[in-house]
This record gives structure tokens, sequence and C-alpha cells, in this order.
């Protein structure tokens, strides 16, 4: 498929709206010498984003007991809403993106917390451009479930069939293909590239930019 028609399109965050790699993996290695936790590098922990924070915290701090874990958790939490945009920037296209696709229904459905999510879009002054912003708290359940996605559609007014997910992840995939609308795999996100691709989304994009000529 090389163009798609979308009355409504839905976003994964982290890895498509923003490079939020940074200062996530900055209050991750903050959290670690908190907790006494050998800090890990960059990358490491970057695997590991997308399938939610508790997820995230058991992987990094894997071999901890439950009681370190559960209290890391409102830590990392606390620290990384606070520090959110420290380094933390839109995609060199994100901009351009939004500009093109103004009048089109828009929304955010991201495994992270919805509040730091929207945190960082009002610091990032992107708050205006989108519809509805949903998190694993609206949803009642994560990515590659659809919850998510169907509740943005539903308050969008927009049917799924005629909807387009985007995300860097095989998870976003899933979800949309579980929720009926058309998906798009960003191949430069956070999400491992190999899976995104097994995933077979309907449209396979190395930039956000290039939504501008698959998307009518």
């Amino acid at each position: 498929m090389t163009k798609i028609k979308a009355g409504a399109i839905i976003f994964d965050f982290d890895g498509v709206i923003a490079d939020t790699g940074e200062d996530i993996a900055y209050a991750i290695q903050s959290t670690q010498k908190k907790f006494g936790i050998p800090q890990m590098d960059r990358d490491e922990i970057i695997s590991f984003v997308g399938n939610g924070m508790g997820n995230l915290i058991r992987n990094v701090f894997k071999g901890s007991s439950e009681q370190v874990i559960s209290e890391a958790l409102p830590y990392y939490r606390e620290f990384y809403f606070r520090n959110c945009v420290k380094y933390t920037k839109l995609y060199k296209n994100t901009l351009s993106v939004l500009k093109h696709f103004k009048a089109r229904e828009k929304g955010i459905v991201s495994n992270k917390p919805e509040s730091i999510t929207k945190a960082i879009m009002e610091k990032l002054g992107i708050s205006s451009d989108f519809g509805i912003v949903i998190g694993p708290e609206s949803a009642g359940s994560l990515k590659p479930e659809p919850e998510g996605i169907l509740k943005a559609l539903a308050h969008l007014k927009a049917e799924p069939g005629k909807s387009l997910m985007v995300g860097d992840a095989c998870t976003d995939i899933f979800a949309g293909k579980k929720a009926g609308t058309f998906t798009c795999g960003i191949t430069s996100g956070f999400g491992d590239t190999d899976a995104l691709i097994k995933a077979s989304p309907d449209l396979i994009i190395d930039d956000i930019g290039e939504l501008i000529t698959k998307v009518e």
C-alpha cells in the first residue's frame, strides 16, 4: 500500500512525536544510582522503553527484590516527571507534519503515563495539536491491546476503518490491527525494527515527515 486515506491519525509518543530517550535514560540512571544498582547505558535502557513504566523498571532492576522495585517505581516516576524535558525535543519534521494535518483529527495513545506525556506536550508547545491524549490510566490496558486506540477514536468521533495508527514498535502495529485501523511503522524510533517489520504494518517509513506524502 503506497498511500492511505485516513480521517483521523493516532500517534504513539516516545520515538514517534518526540525524542524522549535522553531524559528517560537520565531518570533511570538516577534511580539506579539512588538504589545502589549499577547504571545501564542509554541504549540498553531505551531497548526496554515502550511497554509501560512498570515493565521498564522491572527490566532495568532485574534481579532486585520486589521491595526495591516497589520503591524504585514511584521514585522514578516522580524524578522523571520533574525532569521530563531536560533533553527531550520534537523530531525534526514533527511540526511540519502537525501543520500539514492541522485540520485532521489527531490523538496520542501511549504506554507512557498520561500525566507525563501531557506535561511534555505542554512544555514542547504541541498540546493544542491533539484532540485527545490517552495513557494506560485511561485505556485500562497497555498496547498491544486496542482499548486506548478505540477510546481515542470514539472521542474523536472517527471510524477505525478510516483511521491510521502510527508507531515505532510492533506493539503499536498489533494494537492498531486489533482496533481495526490502518497502521504505519516508523523505523527511526525506539522500537525493534525487525519486530516492527515482522508485524506487517500497512506502511513503513523512516521519518515522520514521510506521512505528508503517504497519507491523504
